[in-house]
C-alpha cells in the first residue's frame, strides 16, 4: 500500500511500500500526461504554470487520477510512471 498526501497547492508526496518518500510537482506530472490527446506532443505545448489538483484519488491499486484545475485531466498515471518522474 502506498500513501498519498496533498503538500500545499502545487505539490503532493507518496511515500511507497519501501518507505521512499518523493514529492510531486503538480504541473510536472501534468506534463508527462499519457492521454491519447497529450502522448506524443511536445512538453512544451502542453504545460499549464502553477497548475493545482481539485482532487487526487487512487485507481485500483496501480495508479492516480489527477483533476488538475487547468489544462488536461485525461490521464491515468501508472504508479510506475509516477516512480520513474521522482526520480
Amino acid at each position: 500500500m502506498i500513501y498519498l498526501s496533498k503538500k500545499g497547492d502545487y505539490h503532493f508526496e507518496i511515500v511507497w511500500t519501501d518507505g521512499r518518500k518523493q514529492v510531486f510537482h503538480l504541473s510536472t506530472v501534468q506534463t508527462y500526461c499519457p492521454c491519447c490527446r497529450c502522448v506524443g506532443r511536445e512538453n512544451s505545448e502542453k504545460v499549464e504554470k502553477e497548475v493545482r489538483a481539485l482532487k487526487i484519488e487512487k485507481v485500483g491499486s496501480y495508479a492516480l487520477k489527477i483533476l488538475f484545475d487547468r489544462g488536461c485531466s485525461f490521464g491515468i498515471y501508472p504508479f510506475s510512471l509516477l516512480r520513474e518522474i521522482g526520480k
